[in-house]
């Protein structure tokens, strides 16, 4: 189902959007680089649904890294917490 195209109500929900749009934007990049980078050495081949799964991750630890004072070291933590919890690899919401 697709969002009704509507304008914002305020510069909170224009916000919201934007930030909804980027992620959006910036997953299905990672989900087309990620095959790439797995193509290297003792990579594997993944399906696409798993890919952008990958590229959801990814784009939160990007996020957690660029708002967090601890960087790139709370966007690891993030990254081994999220590989933790599941034997899978954990489809996008």
């Amino acid at each position: 189902m697709t969002e009704p195209l509507y304008p914002p109500l305020n510069t909170r929900e224009f916000i919201a959007k934007w930030h909804s749009a980027v992620e959006k934007h910036l997953i299905a990049e990672l989900a087309d680089l990620l095959p790439r980078l797995a193509a290297a050495p003792h990579g594997s081949d993944l399906g696409p649904e798993q890919y952008a799964a990958l590229a959801h991750h990814l784009a939160y630890a990007l996020q957690v890294a660029g708002s967090s004072s601890d960087g790139l070291q709370a966007a690891l933590t993030y990254l081994k917490q999220a590989s933790a919890t599941t034997d899978e690899i954990p489809q996008p919401s």
